[in-house]
């Protein structure tokens, strides 16, 4: 009983504060989107597949945060521009021949994303020289991305008796959105660094809108499903220059992947009605992002 007396004050009065602070942050993004269709069904036949590789934005953001009284408020905004990366496309059953065409195009474009969320630091170190905080928290996040992919000119199948061209018309939408849970450290060793690390776990809405067409039919797919999940881990180590500011790196890296959906597809073959029917269709999404960042405490 004793111990727990002495302890109890602590328990009360150790309370983590952090002024508000602004953090700038610029550097280099890297994405990578595939999805595909298949036939419905167990074990359906692949049918389609799109892959963009090396998407390289330029991205800047900025972010907000501060602790009062244990309570972590933390809000970050970013866009990334220019996006020039490849696209693979591949054509898997096209129902009157054994071949898979396959095509390459440009692709650019931009993204933009968002986060917040609350948390509650927890001082495992008080009363010590040295600080580490533990912060489980929840929030919620939003990432729109916007591709344009270029015309590709007609490629002769040796093959087989006849040319195809395939062509790309119009944008590729895609937006995940919802929540997430994780958890964070933080850790000022005494000097001048400060390294901050974390992990989060998303449930997410996804809408996805692309158009592709070829010689011998037009498709458009839409489609917009819950119950999606992904991953982000990120780190940051920070440099004091004084009291008021500091610069560092960090890194992000996001891994998103859609649930084997039922997508709504409405197809149109040498100017005939159209036909709308359903395949399977999954998407995964990567990206890894460096950055240098400038903060301020007000």
């Amino acid at each position: 009983m004793k111990r727990f007396f002495f302890f109890f004050p602590w328990v009360i009065f150790a309370t983590v504060n952090e002024p508000f602070r602004c953090e700038i942050l610029s550097g280099y993004r890297n994405d990578r989107l595939h999805w595909h269709l298949q036939d419905p069904g167990d074990g359906g036949a692949l049918t389609y597949s799109e892959l963009y590789r090396d998407l390289q934005f330029w991205e800047n953001g900025l972010v907000l945060k501060t602790i009062q009284r244990d309570l972590v408020f933390y809000a970050r905004g970013s866009y990334a521009a220019f996006g020039p990366g490849t696209l693979f496309q591949r054509y898997a059953d096209l129902g009157f021949t054994d071949m898979q065409p396959h095509f390459q195009f440009d692709a650019h474009g931009f993204a933009a994303d968002t986060s917040g969320y609350f948390g509650y630091a927890v001082n495992l170190t008080a009363d010590r020289t040295y600080k580490v905080l533990l912060i489980p928290l929840v929030g919620v996040s939003a990432h729109f991305e916007q591709l344009l992919r270029n015309d590709c000119s007609p490629k002769e199948l040796e093959e087989e008796s006849f040319t195809m061209q395939s062509s790309l018309p119009g944008k590729l939408h895609q937006t995940w959105y919802g929540f997430f849970l994780g958890g964070a450290f933080q850790i000022e060793p005494g000097g001048r660094f400060v390294l901050q690390a974390g992990y989060t776990y998303h449930w997410l809405r996804c809408k996805f809108k692309t158009h592709f067409n070829n010689t011998f039919f037009n498709t458009k797919l839409h489609l917009s499903e819950g119950g999606n999940l992904g991953h982000t881990g990120w780190a940051q180590l920070d440099y004091l220059l004084s009291r008021l500011w500091r610069v560092g790196l960090g890194g992000q890296i996001h891994y998103f992947s859609s649930r084997v959906v039922d997508a709504h597809l409405v197809r149109q073959t040498d100017g005939g009605p159209e036909n709308r029917f359903s395949e399977k269709f999954k998407l995964r999404w990567t990206s890894v992002a460096g950055f240098i960042l400038v903060s301020r405490e007000f």
